[in-house]
């Protein structure tokens, strides 16, 4: 199979392997205007890393950002500001919004997929202002957010770690820095990490 034909597929298939980027839900409503809770029987203590996938990759946030331990699977994990998870500290300058990341197994060592073939798989609107690195991608796009108060343009990420592919969708308020220029950064943040970690773990 040539490239021309092989990479859509691929980018199809890592699309849909990664679509729990757009499926983040918990039972406590815990992304309701992202604001901390002030329930006083508080969820399990939010996460600073967390391992994945069978323990081959650990997931680090970006700086002030957290893991809810009630969203956690082995390919599947959500994180947002500290604070907004309830932690006493750790949130301090980081953005108001919230982030998934999903895990696919590269099995085939298919080779990353560019911005606009991820795009057009998963349905989003065309990609802009994008950051090829060797081995990620992260881009802006448009698509439905998981929660109403979220705005509908948003960070995306795919991103090569170890045997795995990694996908990442930030999400923030309207006009708010999460949805900003600084998305990317924080994305970019959270993939260098995560790759450091786990190759030094």
């Amino acid at each position: 199979m040539t490239t021309w034909t092989s990479k859509p597929l691929a980018a199809l298939g890592i699309a849909v392997l990664l679509s729990a980027c757009d499926a983040a839900t918990t039972g406590g409503g815990l992304l309701d205007n992202l604001k901390p809770p002030s329930d006083a029987a508080l969820p399990p203590a939010p996460l600073t890393q967390a391992l994945m996938m069978r323990g081959k990759v650990t997931l680090v946030p970006p700086t002030g950002f957290c893991i809810d331990p009630e969203s956690l699977s082995q390919s599947f994990a959500l994180m947002a500001r500290c604070d907004t998870l309830g932690a006493a500290t750790g949130g301090a300058g980081a953005p108001l919004g919230m982030m998934t990341v999903s895990f696919a197994r590269n099995t085939k060592n298919i080779p990353l997929p560019s911005a606009q073939e991820i795009a057009t798989a998963s349905g989003l609107g065309p990609p802009l202002d994008v950051r090829n690195q060797d081995t990620s991608v992260v881009f802006k796009t448009t698509g439905k957010a998981p929660v109403p108060d979220l705005a509908a343009a948003h960070w995306r990420s795919v991103a090569q770690v170890g045997g795995f592919f990694m996908g990442a969708a930030l999400y923030g308020p309207e006009g708010r820095r999460a949805v900003s220029t600084e998305g990317a950064s924080f994305l970019q943040e959270m993939i260098k990490r995560t790759a450091d970690k786990t190759t030094t773990g």
